[in-house]
């Protein structure tokens, strides 16, 4: 069975589409386990005349206690920690749970907004979501009006989530998105819950299976599933009004917790940290003080005059950058190969 945790502090336009969508397109046996942190619109309320579980705090918890919470009081073999302003497509978790156990695989996320099999696919859907209904915009709004967003995003959302199937779902590489990440509950009985000190708590998660994997072997890294893909409003709980989190215990960075050195060993995008200290080539200094500027540059224009592509179905889209995925070579991603 799949436990679905999921962690609400108001907001409840979102928690309606998003319970909308996991009983609309999740299959199989599964629960629902909501952790309320504190809501006063209504939405624990809502959650519990729908059937699901409901753990009220009279408090505002960080997420990954939220998550900690809500595993705790869970049953399922696989448990998926997922935002509340996310909306699934068809059969995801069935697509998730199948490539887990043809490929092994302890712990795995859809594509998404944040990551997508090609850089270029990865820019442009980001940039239409930008032009279309940029999460900034979304906090507030009702479950209807969220639902148009969608509807003006991708068009026929099934059809969409379809095509991206054919398309991808040979397609496994390293990465996180971490606002869906299923994992095995026997998996997280080996490595222990959520680190509650960092909030960053999906970073935490990768470094720590991937340091795992390297040094003791019992479990795999994280990889994102090219079968799969889920909406996510981005960062739509962050800038919505929400009290102060209430947790006594530590924070900590992801910075303090683990190393520059372990990060750049562990994390799945290569060059991803730069240096830090030494004498920069002037090549480098003209990238850093022009280069980067200018491409900053570029994007806002071109985000200026993204409004042609509202008039392009998101399919043909798909379509024209899985020819660029396929000259990269299949065979290499679905063994592992690095996002770059």
């Amino acid at each position: 069975m799949l436990s679905v945790v999921v962690a609400v502090h108001n907001q409840i336009g979102h928690n309606q589409l998003f319970l909308e969508g996991i009983r609309k397109y999740t299959t199989g046996p599964y629960e629902v386990v909501v952790i309320d942190n504190h809501s006063t619109d209504g939405s624990a309320e809502f959650f519990e005349s729908q059937g699901c579980r409901v753990i009220r705090n009279a408090m505002n918890l960080c997420y990954p206690e939220s998550m900690n919470l809500g595993t705790r009081n869970s049953t399922g073999d696989y448990v998926c920690h997922i935002n509340n302003d996310l909306y699934v497509g068809p059969n995801w978790n069935g697509r998730l749970i199948e490539a887990m156990e043809n490929f092994g695989l302890d712990a795995l996320t859809p594509l998404g907004l944040e990551m997508m099999p090609t850089p270029a696919l990865t820019d442009w859907i980001q940039a239409r979501w930008a032009t279309i209904g940029q999460g900034r915009l979304s906090s507030g709004k009702t479950a209807g009006q969220l639902r148009d967003k969608i509807r003006a995003m991708y068009g026929d959302w099934e059809a969409f989530c379809s095509h991206v199937y054919r398309s991808f779902s040979e397609i496994l590489f390293d990465g996180l998105n971490g606002s869906c990440v299923m994992i095995r509950r026997s998996t997280l009985e080996r490595i222990g819950l959520l680190d509650e000190r960092v909030q960053a708590a999906d970073w935490d998660l990768y470094y720590t299976l991937r340091k795992r994997e390297d040094e003791l072997g019992d479990v795999k890294r994280c990889k994102i599933f090219g079968g799969a893909y889920v909406h996510h409003f981005i960062r739509a709980t962050v800038k919505g009004k929400r009290e102060p989190f209430a947790c006594t215990h530590p924070r900590l960075s992801i910075h303090d917790k683990w190393s520059r050195e372990e990060q750049e060993r562990l994390w799945y995008k290569p060059n991803y940290f730069q240096p830090v200290s030494g004498r920069r080539s002037f090549a480098a200094l003209m990238q850093r003080h022009v280069g980067k500027p200018l491409e900053k540059l570029v994007r806002e224009f071109e985000r200026a005059l993204s409004w042609r592509w509202l008039y392009v179905r998101p399919e043909k889209i798909v379509e024209l950058h899985r020819r660029q995925f396929q000259t990269l070579g299949a065979g290499a991603w679905q063994t592992g190969g690095s996002y770059s």
